[in-house]
């Protein structure tokens, strides 16, 4: 077997400035080093392959240095370093990989080895990896230990999920949140590590291998490494993006150009040779979508360093940019975004695909300038309401009509006169005719809603109707609006009677609230009885009913004179023990019901004392 040691174990940081992209946390943990403020337990967070485990590493072997840099560095010499150095061989430094020694019993073992001081060192460093993994039974297990540890016993767990560790644990640790690594650092990391190998790199293909890596430094190196032994000893562009499935640059930017000059055929062809060559529908709105928001940033210079690419990448994008309207990339945006949320639930993903790349070559025609916009796919419903609206419009028409009928009749006035001179002896009547009109009220105007022929109502569903009497119209009858409540004919009052009193009794119970629970079941347990033509009475069976239903009188009252429209009507409360029920007895009741039935008990309790228990 080779001695060949992958990127990320060969290049792994052993010093705090060798920390790619974690300045602030690594010059913390120096700082508290070198002062000698050390916390017992530390909290290590944040995504994969940033540097967690690595700086707890050099934490372990800092802190145990016996002589220590300037700059607060492990010298790497002495006895503490040279052991640690030999594939972790310290006994002060001990790694638990949570994910698989997660239950109590191991938490049990790791607080009894803490017992033991060191042996040639100052601390023991205990370092637990994917913390989060512990199970609750353990976590509650190491939390004395974490809460009151030994002064020599130093903490470090290493999470990437720290939501899932209980709050009790964390408020007993110092927490440090490691960040994404910027992909100008993997970069420039990714540089000077081929250069050590002797490896000839591409700008380009380097920042494809930092994007496709998201942030970690790990990842990056891995993907490095697999390039290399794809392209060679050079790495280069073409190449990269080869071996990682990735979409060129280049279509992204044929794309934008098509939907500028309104190209949906080589659009479409586009897409298809993109398809021809293995790369999935949803690759190309993702990369479309970041596109297309990189061009919205490069149209303004300040945001233009967001551009996480070369410099000469960046003027490319701020070339086409300037093309690119503000309203066409936000167009574009929603258009891509609203695609890439229902590709997973298409049943058709090639036609999504081909709709969104059609509407987003169409969506900068609207064009104020010229005045005309672009003729879109509209829903049924939007054709329905537009019906409504002709159908309203076409009623408003007709209401309008009769005043154009009497203006074009206003011409026809001179012929009348010159009629009239003709014939002077019916002049006069031809001027009072004349005059009539004016002092006569104005004709009323058609109303808007059409009259409802009864013919016309069952002509679906029984056909036409040849009765000549179903053809009447049916109107309602006339109501005048300027007649007041005291004009208008009263409606005239409902007789009392037991049957009506009792529906209306108990629609009333029925309609109360929830909160009226109880009213609403005394209510409908009671009898209602009319005494006269204005009077009832109301039959409870105990005093608690006839109390909660005198204390709504005045509402049951104004409910029962609405609905029988009679202000008289009046109500009383009467107790009737007829209708009180038996109730289930007591113990204390059923014994002393039992000894006024048999003597014989009550005599044997007075005589041997006996007590009911």
């Amino acid at each position: 077997m080779s001695d060949y040691i992958v990127s990320a174990r060969k290049y792994r940081p052993v010093t705090f400035d060798s920390v790619v992209g974690q300045k602030a946390l690594t010059t913390t943990l120096k700082n508290a080093i070198n002062s000698g403020k050390l916390a017992n337990t530390y909290l290590f967070c944040g995504p994969r392959g940033v540097g967690k485990t690595t700086c707890a590493r050099i934490f372990a072997k800092t802190v145990n240095c016996i002589s220590r840099t300037l700059d607060g560095e492990a010298c790497g010499s002495c006895e503490s370093c040279s052991s640690f150095n030999e594939e972790m061989r310290s006994y002060n430094v001990f790694e638990l990989d949570a994910a698989s020694n997660n239950s109590v019993d191991d938490i049990r073992t790791l607080t009894e080895q803490v017992r033991i001081p060191p042996m040639n060192g100052k601390y023991k460093v205990y370092i637990i990896d994917e913390v989060h993994m512990l199970s609750t039974s353990a976590f509650n297990a190491f939390l004395k230990t974490l809460e009151e540890p030994p002064k020599y016993a130093i903490f470090i767990l290493a999470t990437t999920e720290k939501h899932k560790i209980i709050p009790t644990i964390m408020s007993r640790c110092q927490i440090y949140d490691f960040g994404r690594i910027s992909n100008a650092d993997i970069v420039d990391h990714l540089k000077a590590v081929a250069k050590k190998e002797g490896i000839t790199t591409e700008d380009e293909a380097l920042n494809i291998i930092a994007e496709k890596s998201d942030g970690g430094m790990r990842d990056a190196l891995s993907i490095f490494d697999q390039v290399v032994n794809f392209t060679g000893s050079q790495v280069t562009y073409a190449k990269t993006i080869e071996n990682l499935n990735v979409i060129d640059y280049d279509y992204y930017f044929r794309f934008t150009d098509m939907f500028l000059e309104k190209r949906i055929a080589d659009s479409m062809l586009l897409f298809n040779e993109l398809l021809n060559k293995g790369f999935d529908g949803n690759n190309l709105i993702s990369g479309l979508m970041l596109h297309m928001r990189n061009l919205m940033v490069s149209r303004d210079p300040g945001t233009l360093p967001l551009l996480e690419m070369s410099d000469e990448m960046r003027e490319r994008y701020k070339a086409q940019a300037a093309k690119c309207k503000p309203k066409f990339l936000y167009r574009a945006l929603k258009i891509l975004n609203d695609c890439d949320l229902n590709y997973r639930v298409s049943k058709n993903k090639r036609l999504l695909v081909e709709l969104a790349l059609i509407q987003t070559a169409q969506s900068d025609e609207d064009d104020e300038s010229s005045g005309r916009k672009p003729a879109r796919l509209k829903p049924v419903f939007n054709k329905i309401a537009a019906r409504k609206a002709t159908r309203n419009s076409e009623a408003g028409q007709a209401a309008t009509e009769p005043s154009k009928t009497t203006e074009q009749d206003a011409p026809t006035a001179p012929s009348a006169q010159a009629s009239a001179q003709a014939t002077p002896a019916n002049s006069s009547a031809q001027t009072s005719a004349q005059a009539a009109p004016a002092n006569s009220p104005k004709p009323a105007k058609k109303s808007a809603i059409p009259t409802v022929k009864a013919d016309k109502l069952f002509t679906s569903i029984f056909g036409n109707n040849d009765n000549p009497e179903s053809s009447k119209e049916v109107k309602e009858p006339p109501v005048d609006p300027t007649a007041t409540d005291e004009k208008r004919p009263a409606m005239p009052a409902k007789q009392l009677s037991d049957d009506l009193l009792t529906h209306y009794w108990q629609e009333f119970a029925t309609g109360l609230p929830r909160e009226e629970t109880p009213l609403k079941n005394r209510m409908i347990n009671c009898e209602t009885q009319v005494t006269d033509k204005n009077s009832f009475e109301v039959r409870v069976s105990n005093r608690m009913m006839a109390d909660e239903i005198t204390s709504s009188q005045d509402r049951i009252l104004e409910y029962l004179r609405r609905s029988f429209n009679n202000p008289s009507i009046n109500m009383s409360v009467t107790f009737d023990e007829s209708r009180v029920t038996d109730h289930l007895l007591t113990r204390d009741e059923i014994y002393a019901k039992m000894k006024e039935e048999v003597p014989a008990i009550k005599d044997l309790e007075q005589r041997f004392g006996l007590e009911l228990h």
